[in-house]
């Protein structure tokens, strides 16, 4: 279980060590059975140090060439009438694509990406909250409600086509990095509406860390037991903050806040906020360059209507 990326770390360590003692041990067994073979790989090692040698002396290395080529032949011959494949001198990696590092060409190898999905779940547990708050289980009917619309549009067509956007910027957020604000009073299904997103983020092994806004400051506090999930929601592929503006605000508070809002911007990372705030109480609530980001940078989407917890099968 990865609990931090110290965790993964050592995961990594520890498969790179046993890597290399499978390698030696599998090695060590077949020279041990077969002591010619070793003789020659260490005939073949001396020759290719020699040549080398000559090579950046620019003096004549032909002879050693010649010895080499025999010593080659005598070890193929070895090895076809004794049976022993030639990979022996191979490490094998668990994953070959990374080598078993963890990235390759300075990304994320889709073995980290697992480890490091399960690592954010570990923490937030946000599997558990998809298991009901998904795509497939929202009920548009939720929507059919009377007296909202915009130019002739009901409240049920806007929300049809939002979420058919929401769907699409979470197939894609690695390329088309997004920043919304959802803002409603208690209950319109903000918080679902979230969820709902990041389990299509999670569904095409992209990380998410899920987490609400009064968690995520008790994590930055000197007491805390764990690493602070600023580290966490800086790495994350999406960053999911709920219920903005229930916090105890303070010239502290606002400054982590304004903090990661910033940093994922900045980084061009993907975030989720929720709040009841509307624009007005987000600018007199938070630093100016918090509400700024927010009312500026953020696609922000209101969500109307009745409490839709107190219809039935509804998590929100």
């Amino acid at each position: 279980m990865f609990n931090s990326y110290n965790d993964l770390k050592k995961e990594y360590e520890y498969i790179r060590q046993n890597d290399y003692l499978a390698y030696d041990e599998k090695k060590e067994k077949i020279y041990k059975d077969n002591p010619l073979l070793k003789d020659l790989d260490l005939k073949m090692l001396k020759l290719y140090f020699d040549i080398a040698t000559l090579n950046r002396e620019k003096k004549d290395a032909s002879n050693l060439e010649s010895q080499l080529s025999r010593v080659k032949s005598e070890r193929e011959d070895y090895l076809k009438e004794h049976n022993i494949k030639d990979d022996y001198k191979e490490i094998k990696y668990v994953c070959e694509k990374c080598k078993d590092t963890g990235y390759v060409d300075g990304h994320k190898c889709s073995c980290f990406i697992q480890k490091e999905i399960e690592m954010f779940d570990n923490i937030s547990h946000f599997r558990n909250y998809i298991k009901t708050d998904n795509f497939n289980n929202l009920n548009l009917s939720y929507y059919n409600q009377s007296g909202i619309e915009y130019n002739g549009v009901t409240y049920r067509k806007l929300m049809e086509s939002l979420i058919e956007r929401f769907k699409e910027q979470a197939r894609d957020i690695e390329k088309k990095p997004f920043s919304l604000l959802l803002i409603g009073a208690t209950g319109t299904g903000k918080t679902f509406l979230a969820r709902c997103i990041g389990a299509e983020v999670l569904k095409n092994n992209k990380s998410v860390l899920y987490v609400n806004v009064n968690e995520y400051l008790s994590s930055l506090k000197p007491d805390y037991d764990g690493e602070p999930l600023k580290n966490y929601a800086i790495a994350c592929d999406l960053f999911i903050l709920d219920d903005l503006g229930t916090e105890r605000s303070t010239e502290y508070t606002n400054v982590e806040i304004n903090y990661i809002i910033d940093k994922r911007l900045n980084d061009k990372k993907s975030t989720i906020i929720t709040t009841n705030y509307t624009p007005d109480d987000i600018e007199s609530t938070y630093l100016s360059s918090t509400s700024s980001r927010l009312i500026n940078a953020y696609d922000i989407e209101y969500l109307y209507g009745n409490d839709l917890r107190r219809l039935k099968n509804v998590s929100i």
